[in-house]
């Protein structure tokens, strides 16, 4: 007997006919759960539609597996066309009339048209929001709708999943479920374990006003609740709310799906009562009973209450539950010190994707286990955290020394370690040659990768990228980002610094004693090694040049100075050519360089211009030599007292190690010099695209391509039908609540609100010393950029971070103070190289201080003082 080619809903119980979804829709109902009554038009119709349209599926999931990039999307969008042009058989169309009557709906009814693929909601793999949906569909349109799910299962998003998880044999298959479309009053998403420490005492909740479709394509804000459970007592309680400002709901209408307007009333009002809340939180409870294991629910709730539409396994659960609740505790360090407050969505989803593939990437091939469900990056009122607690797991996994993390990287000590289990000796011995082999193969590759993506950036200046159509503008960012991914070499990198630190950190307090710290920063000084501090120096030689060409120290001293005119006017002179040399070296930098919707300094040089006034009118900014002389001072006598507390034996071994760490964090600064090269270009090239599309009313401007996700680029560039522009607006408007929101530094699971400001004693602030010596002077806040206006010679700086587009900063400033920063971070290697006294993670400093309060700097002992200025002693820098 042949497979039919329609089923009621009930009567799905074989996945391999009737999809993943329908399969779970089928056991929610056998349980007796409240679910729409609907038809599957099973996985035999599509076979025979690909019959009837001599579509050989094994043969062609056999190309998209040996094809790539450009190749591979054109045989997909070839297999969506050939399926969306057909037309169903007229026995099918007649199977799924007669199962229509049975159902008895009005002649009006709006159906819900979703995918059911064979590969759908399972454990080890949901697919979660990469198949069609289609909402509000008449009963005329249904065999067209379904052609439209069906052509989704060969989407590019499908084939990229596909190779993270790992290809299958055979190419999946797709039914289709058809429910009635409710009139809901709200919908959304419920976890009914923690998504992501996996903890099943909370519960997170999303919720929209109306049908919950826009909250799954992203294009709205839910609220978002999480909830304490009791298994005791089946009892939920609300530990956070944090509710959205809506200004829209999708609900159905007699013509189908409505974009309605909100009333200003129900704006930001939450769009359930605690009640409904607790109430769906135990029928999801219930759920994860029936199927024995955690689930994510799609839900909606309508006049007649609470429906079940989709209830798959949480994909992302760890292997094995640990013996204590995972309470991780987040950082706002590192990823601060190099992305604006609230990066764009562009910014963010490349984060969690370099973080994944460049950090965990390399941790899991070393052997070391992160459980599933346990996230690097955790993103709070937009602004993207590190799992702190996470990295003390790792470190302690490969028998390293956590607690020196803080000091590196920032931040704070971790308070409840995750309980882990250490590496044996042989997975030890072989984690320790490969990561010697890591090390070994980026101090070879580096000079050639770095050759490579400064030509990146050179092939992609901003006017060979005018000429580019929208085709060329995608095959381009392709063929960067496979070459990027193909070649990242930070790992090895970052893990010959962090070798070198943790040996010179366990040899030098026992040789030099309790100012090792301000003895090794002394000794690093001016090594001309980092490239982001070679630009200091760059500077003070257009400082020399301006002075001696007259009417550029005329026009730099006017009071009519203007910065965005003054390039006009500099032109043709000597500064003029030396500063384009400058902005085609370093141009490609700037401020929360990470994200590559910021600005850099060739898009603005106005800035860099400000700050060269300053030095040109200061009479005590420094020349190159003199910068030079002092750097050579400083490190001379630092490696003088060195020598003499170690002698010989242990010179030689302290200079080994010495040399390493320099050639190691001028490889760092490196990395990050050039890798702002493959981000410029990419930049250049999203802005691009973002005008053709305005071109073509896809967006509304440029810049929203920043608001597209890493995953979504390639649809859009691919012109996929979708609302781009809703979409966009959805999240600028979310970025925009963000801005406006206050985030702490520090996060712990289960209390969000953690930061606390560092007290001063009786000696002053304590952090971390970053570069040595002493200075005294006002303080500068520095938030934005608009604050390097109010930059003189002799400032103090202070600020949250050391973000490494600040170096232009460091030439006229006396010494710098940050709120969270450490010794491996980007900033902190340019200030020590530079020589810039810096004390770094004194939490609330920039609150503590106020602007032009005059501060004392002993960087090397890493105290902080307010003092009063006096006659007989000037504000000063003295690094020696």
């Amino acid at each position: 007997m042949s497979s039919p080619f329609v089923l009621r809903l009930d009567a799905c119980t074989d996945r391999f006919l009737a999809g993943g979804k329908a399969a779970g829709l089928a056991r929610l109902l056998a349980e007796g759960f409240p679910v729409p009554p609907g038809l599957c038009l099973t996985v035999e119709a599509y076979r025979q539609f690909l019959r009837d349209q001599q579509m050989d599926a094994e043969a062609l999931w056999r190309q998209v597996q040996d094809a790539k990039g450009t190749a591979r999307a054109s045989v997909l969008k070839d297999c969506r066309k050939r399926i969306q042009q057909g037309r169903l058989s007229g026995e099918c169309l007649a199977e799924l009339e007669r199962h229509l009557e049975i159902l008895r709906r009005p002649i009006d009814q709006r159906w819900a048209v979703r995918s059911s693929a064979t590969n759908e909601d399972e454990t080890h793999a949901s697919f979660a929001g990469l198949y069609h949906t289609e909402l509000g569909v008449a009963g005329d349109q249904l065999a067209a709708s379904v052609q439209a799910v069906w052509a989704s299962l060969w989407d590019e998003q499908v084939a990229t999943y596909y190779e993270r998880i790992g290809w299958s044999d055979r190419p999946p298959a797709m039914a289709v479920v058809m429910q009635p479309v409710l009139d809901a009053r709200a919908a959304g998403v419920l976890y009914t374990v923690h998504p992501v420490t996996g903890r099943d005492d909370q519960v997170v909740v999303n919720v929209v006003p109306g049908l919950a479709a826009g909250l799954v394509d992203g294009t709205m804000t839910p609220d978002q609740f999480s909830l304490q459970w009791d298994a005791s007592t089946s009892r939920a309680s609300v530990q956070e709310r944090v509710i959205a400002k809506k200004d829209r709901a999708m609900r159905l209408g007699a013509v189908g799906i409505l974009d309605q307007a909100l009333d200003p009333s129900e704006r930001e009002r939450p769009s359930v009562t605690d009640e409904e809340l607790e109430a769906l939180v135990q029928l999801g409870k219930r759920v994860e009973a029936a199927l024995h294991q955690p689930v994510d629910i799609e839900w909606a709730l309508d006049r007649q209450g609470l429906w079940l539409l989709q209830a798959r396994p949480v994909t992302v659960m760890p292997t094995e539950a640990p013996p204590e609740r995972a309470v991780c505790e987040w950082s706002r360090t590192n990823f601060k010190e190099t992305m604006p407050d609230v990066p764009s969505p562009l910014g963010i989803s490349f984060l969690e994707q370099f973080m994944d593939l460049f950090l965990m990437g390399p941790y899991r091939r070393l052997g070391c286990q992160i459980p599933r469900g346990m996230s690097s990056v955790r993103i709070y009122r937009g602004r993207p955290y590190l799992n702190v607690s996470l990295m003390y797991a790792l470190i302690e996994q490969l028998r390293g020394d956590p607690s020196t993390l803080a000091e590196h990287m920032g931040g704070h000590t971790v308070s409840r370690p995750l309980p882990i289990k250490r590496l044996s000796p042989v997975a030890l011995l072989r984690a320790g040659l490969l990561v010697a082999w890591w090390i070994r193969l980026a101090a070879r590759q580096s000079e050639r990768w770095f050759a490579d993506m400064k030509q990146m950036g050179l092939e992609n200046h901003r006017e060979a990228v005018q000429a580019l159509t929208l085709v060329q503008v995608r095959e381009r960012i392709q063929a960067l980002n496979e070459e990027f991914l193909r070649r990242e070499i930070t790992f090895g990198i970052a893990g010959g610094v962090t070798q070198c630190l943790q040996a010179l950190g366990f040899l030098l307090p026992h040789w030099l004693g309790e100012d090792w710290r301000g003895l090794l920063n002394a000794a690093l000084q001016g090594q001309a090694q980092a490239i982001s501090a070679q630009q200091i120096v760059r500077l003070a030689e257009l400082v020399e040049v301006a002075r001696r060409e007259e009417p550029v120290q005329r026009l730099f001293e006017s009071a009519d100075w203007d910065g965005q005119a003054a390039g006009q006017m500099l032109r043709g002179t000597q500064f003029w050519g030396l500063f384009e040399q400058y902005l085609a070296d370093y141009g490609h930098r700037g401020l929360g360089e990470s994200d590559i919707m910021s600005p850099r300094f060739a898009d603005q040089p106005e800035i860099v211009l400000e700050v060269l006034r300053h030095q040109i009118n200061a009479p005590t900014a420094q020349s190159p030599a003199q910068i030079m002389a002092r750097q050579r001072r400083v490190r001379e006598q630092g490696c003088a007292a060195i020598r003499a507390r170690c002698g010989r034996v242990r010179w030689t071994v302290f200079s080994w190690w010495y040399r390493r760490l320099c050639r190691f964090f001028a490889l760092r600064e490196a990395n990050r010099h050039h890798l702002m090269y493959y981000a410029g270009a990419t930049r250049r090239l999203l802005l691009r695209a973002g005008a053709l599309l305005t071109e073509r009313g896809l967006l509304d401007q440029a810049e929203d391509v920043f608001f597209i996700r890493v995953e979504e680029q390639l649809p859009l560039l691919s012109l996929e039908a979708r609302d781009w522009r809703a979409l966009v607006e959805s999240r600028r408007q979310a970025r925009a609540r963000d801005i406006e929101t206050v985030a702490p530094d520090q996060l712990i699971d289960g209390s969000e609100d953690t930061s606390t400001e560092c007290s001063p004693d009786a000696t002053g602030w304590r952090g971390v010393p970053i570069s040595a010596g002493f200075a005294t002077g006002p303080a500068r806040m520095i938030r934005t950029l608009e604050d390097w206006k109010k930059v003189t010679p002799g400032d103090i700086l202070v600020a949250p971070v050391i973000d490494p587009g600040m170096a232009p900063l460091f030439g006229i400033a006396a010494g710098l103070v940050v709120e969270m920063g450490g010794t491996l971070s980007h900033g902190a290697i340019i200030a020590r190289e530079y020589g810039l006294p810096a004390v770094a993670n004194i939490p609330g400093i920039t609150i503590a201080v106020r602007d032009g309060e005059v501060v004392e700097l002993d960087a090397a002992a890493g105290v902080v003082r307010r003092r009063e200025p006096t006659q007989d002693r000037p504000l000063s820098n003295d690094v020696s």
